[in-house]
């Protein structure tokens, strides 16, 4: 039995890990059913357990040309909080503070630093923001105000890093110019 199964922490997901062409970074597994019971999740997002979690990112990521096959999937805390994301005033903490061991989870399977990191949620970029001046909005990214990706000296990865929000209101077929952009990057990492 794997550590992470005995602590009931979910597994980061990757089908291939010779073949990774992008990261994927959520925030925290924590969840809680309508009765307040959290939800145990088998693997990150909860891929191949419920598919409303990761729903809308694979859409986003077949529409520039990735699939579940091409991506190494996890999250910034992998253990489950006391309290969701948006309400856990301690995340944005716990969550730099652990970047580190991310970026050397993400090294070990890319050394070259050349595979991208999406970022799934505005908390995620936040978290790992660590520009020369204050963070852009989530919108000016997706309108191409600013620029794709988030350059790796410019967050705690230290890898090229694009937000691609899992919030429905980002579902890249509303964001076409963007879309476009990603598929521009994607294209020309030729990875």
């Amino acid at each position: 039995m794997r550590n992470n199964e005995l602590n009931n922490v979910p597994l980061p997901f990757c089908f291939n890990r010779s073949k990774v062409k992008a990261f994927v970074l959520g925030a925290d597994p924590t969840n809680f059913s309508k009765d307040r019971k959290r939800v145990d999740l088998h693997y990150v997002f909860g891929i191949g357990q419920n598919p409303n979690y990761f729903r809308v990112i694979l859409q986003n990521l077949k529409e520039i040309g990735l699939h579940l096959e091409d991506v190494y999937i996890q999250n910034l805390l992998p253990e489950y909080q006391e309290k969701e994301t948006g309400i856990n005033e301690a995340f944005m903490l716990k969550a730099s503070e652990n970047a580190k061991t991310i970026a050397r989870e993400f090294n070990k399977i890319d050394p070259t630093k050349r595979i991208p990191v999406f970022l799934t949620a505005e908390d995620v970029y936040r978290a790992i923001y660590r520009g020369n001046v204050s963070a852009p909005s989530c919108k000016s990214f997706y309108n191409l105000e600013t620029l794709v990706p988030i350059n790796a000296n410019d967050n705690m990865l230290g890898r090229p890093a694009i937000p691609l929000f899992r919030n429905g209101y980002y579902e890249l077929s509303e964001w076409p110019q963007y879309k476009l952009q990603l598929k521009k990057i994607i294209n020309d990492l030729n990875i």
